[in-house]
């Protein structure tokens, strides 16, 4: 896990390393098969006929992360291991296409059905998905060994495509190493690569999360999910962007946009956090503005609604909106404002485009205050997605057309009445 390999072209699985680094090809190669490559987002070899059967011996996702928010991925993946869960965007680009005809979309489609299958003897054929991520050209690190657990088809927006298209978006879970020291024996991808070897027996090198799944089917997952135990406290340096990279150039725009008007960046906060939080599959109901004074560190209000019917509950979510200067990091008697103002049940959300200090996120984690931090790199990833689902030509479109609702969303109202809507 997170070991970083040479991907050079062309492909020379004879050396072990390129330029002091271990060389991708040689670690994945397999004597008398095509080595495994990483050209595309979705990639696989094709398919083994063994001894039972036909079965797909892995599937390689790869995200640049280095493209985020350019034309060829403007839709961002997501990718964290250490919470054991990744989202992943199919292959499909082109308007008027059916994306379960698209080679990518079709192979995880398959391996969804065999990944949530009930019958021990599917799962036993299911493809292992392995992770990459790259930050720069000719250089991927392991991500993680991956369950596929959910498909839905989504609508994405591309210029360079012609508008909009439709598109499969994947929910994984990333399941734990820890039994064998962080490391995935490529003997067991070389094992079900062999057509003399029956499924259950070209598994035996499968690490153990992935033989008790086998065993046990999906109830077992949140067991098996990888999780890493440390406390979540990012530097600057993970939290503020290049001045020269989409997401900086992004910030800044809407620094510079929102700088005159400050107390307007509240309804850009109230979507971003909204957007945020229902990418990770959560439920969340945007409810409305405060007024621009008098607000005693309240700048909106959201509900966070979990489970259904007689099973469900809904909190309300107290947001503070700061458009503040993108190098200095954020004072922390504004979020102590915000945590004040916290009912029993409630949950808060700070939005800035600034960073938070490493003591600050110190003071939320050893204090458990039940606060959501959104800093300006996250807040600018959540701009990004939206100008492009909704076709903006550039930021100052997408923020104009925020603003202009801006009147319309302000309520004297109390917060806990979100909870009623």
């Amino acid at each position: 896990m997170g070991q970083l390999y040479r991907y050079a072209r062309p492909a020379s699985p004879g050396l072990p390393d390129i330029d002091g680094i271990p060389n991708f090809h040689y670690i994945v190669a397999s004597d008398g098969s095509p080595t495994l490559q990483l050209e595309r987002g979705i990639n696989a070899p094709s398919a083994t006929r063994a001894v039972d059967g036909e079965r797909l011996a892995v599937v390689l996702l790869s995200s640049n992360e280095n493209k985020l928010g350019s034309a060829e991925n403007p839709w961002h993946d997501t990718l964290a291991p250490d919470e054991g869960l990744a989202r992943y965007f199919g292959d499909n680009k082109t308007p008027d296409v059916d994306p379960g005809t698209v080679s990518g979309n079709r192979t995880l489609l398959r391996q969804f059905e065999l990944h949530t299958s009930p019958e021990k003897t599917k799962r036993e054929l299911a493809a292992p998905i392995l992770f990459f991520r790259s930050t720069r050209k000719g250089f991927k690190e392991f991500a993680g060994l991956g369950l596929i657990t959910g498909a839905k088809r989504v609508t994405q927006f591309s210029d360079k495509n012609g508008g909009f298209f439709t598109n499969y978006l994947f929910d994984l879970a990333i399941i734990s190493l820890t039994e064998e020291d962080e490391s995935l024996a490529m003997l067991w991808i070389q094992d079900r690569r062999d057509p003399g070897r029956e499924a259950r027996v070209a598994n035996a090198m499968a690490p153990k999360a992935r033989r008790q799944w086998i065993k046990y089917g999906s109830p077992e997952i949140e067991r098996i999910r990888r999780r890493v135990s440390r406390r979540h406290i990012l530097p600057k340096r993970e939290q503020v962007s290049s001045a020269t990279s989409e997401n900086g150039k992004t910030l800044e725009a809407v620094y510079r946009f929102y700088e005159p008007r400050r107390h307007r960046f509240e309804a850009l906060a109230s979507l971003a956090c909204e957007s945020m939080v229902r990418g990770t599959g959560a439920a969340y109901r945007r409810g409305w503005l405060t007024r621009g004074t008098g607000d005693g560190g309240l700048d909106f209000v959201g509900r966070l609604d979990i489970g259904e019917g007689l099973a469900g509950t809904k909190l309300v979510v107290l947001g503070q909106a700061k458009c503040e200067r993108i190098d200095t990091a954020t004072g922390g008697v504004h979020i102590a404002r915000t945590v004040a103002r916290l009912r029993r049940g409630w949950v808060g959300a700070y939005v800035t485009t600034s960073f938070f200090s490493e003591a600050v996120q110190r003071e939320v984690y050893e204090d458990q205050y039940p606060v959501l931090l959104l800093n300006g790199t996250a807040l600018a990833n959540e701009v990004v997605k939206l100008k492009l689902a909704g076709g903006f030509a550039n930021v100052e479109k997408f923020l104009e057309h925020v603003d202009a609702d801006y009147e319309a969303q302000v309520s004297n109202r109390r917060p806990e009445e979100v909870l009623w809507d």
